[in-house]
């Protein structure tokens, strides 16, 4: 089974559109296809993001609803220690690397490329959305 990290974008997308690849991943991960991780400060963040204002709009979900869809993410997600107790001052990139070499990640799934040049993931793979897809449906 793989073990997989996504980005927050991607995981925004998963739970609001559920035609697109990154659901798919989320179906995938129910199916017990593979295996998604996150530490607790990127749930955290995911909640963050979907009570910003604009997107909040966007999708018309008010605060209690937030939360019900939040709270559920640790049961789908395998949770990755935090590196330290407290705030970090690292950023989402370097949270998503660190998530991914501790988690031992197969794939690292982005939105966009990063801004950080990796040398070395332990393996792991970045690719997007819809090249895991497409490989996943190859694959498994």
């Amino acid at each position: 089974m793989w073990r997989v990290v996504l980005d927050c974008t991607v995981l925004t997308s998963a739970l609001l559109n559920p035609h697109g690849s990154p659901a798919r991943l989320l179906d995938l991960a129910l199916q017990g296809r593979l295996r998604l991780f996150a530490t607790p400060r990127m749930v955290a963040a995911e909640g963050r993001v979907l009570r910003h204002a604009a997107l909040a709009r966007w999708h018309g979900l008010d605060d209690h609803e937030i939360s019900l869809l939040t709270k559920d993410l640790p049961v789908l997600f395998g949770l990755v220690p935090d590196a330290t107790t407290g705030r970090s001052r690292r950023g989402a990139e370097a949270e998503l690397l660190f998530c991914a070499v501790r988690s031992r990640a197969d794939f690292l799934v982005m939105s966009r490329p990063l801004t950080v040049s990796v040398p070395e993931l332990g393996g792991t793979h970045i690719v997007t959305a819809d090249q895991f897809v497409k490989l996943a449906g190859r694959d498994m």
